[in-house]
């Protein structure tokens, strides 16, 4: 719960940020957050206390949070204004269908792994979940390079 109030209140900052210095700031700030989270839980997640993983949750949201309205702005302002309302629909099925197959994927990793080491137990699992994050990870230095090469500072795609 605390990761989703900081990811929530993230957006309004990205937001802001949109506003004053463009869509690459908050869009290249919150992927470097995310990718640094995730990189953290592939190095350090099995060593992690609670609190620990809690709190690194905390900066993957806040990336989450700072990107996610500029990446969806910044693509809805490419687009002719009689076309909004189609665009906004479209991003928001495909947000849903990229989590829904990302959760499945990375499930499909931590299952793949509990196989492979014949159980279900805590490590396993852990080794699993550590294979799932070295995928997330992979994915958000592709997306973060992607970003990089094609948000302009004062919105728009190039």
């Amino acid at each position: 719960m605390p990761a989703g109030i900081v990811g929530a209140l993230m957006s309004v900052v990205g937001g802001r940020l949109y506003d004053d210095k463009g869509a690459r700031f908050p869009i290249i700030t919150g992927a470097s957050l995310m990718a640094a989270e995730l990189i953290a839980f592939v190095c350090l997640s099995q060593q992690m206390s609670d609190l620990v993983i809690s709190l690194v949750y905390i900066i993957y949201m806040t990336g989450m949070g700072m990107s996610i309205g500029a990446i969806m702005t910044n693509a809805l302002a490419s687009l002719k204004p009689e076309f909004s309302a189609q665009g906004n629909a479209f991003l928001n099925t495909i947000q849903q269908f990229a989590g829904a197959i990302g959760t499945s994927l990375t499930s499909a990793i931590v299952g793949l792994s509990q196989a492979q080491y014949g159980s279900k137990g805590p490590r396993p699992t852990a080794i699993g979940t550590q294979h799932a994050f070295i995928f997330l990870a992979v994915i958000v230095v592709f997306l973060w390079v992607m970003f990089y090469k094609n948000v302009k500072t004062e919105g728009g795609s190039k």
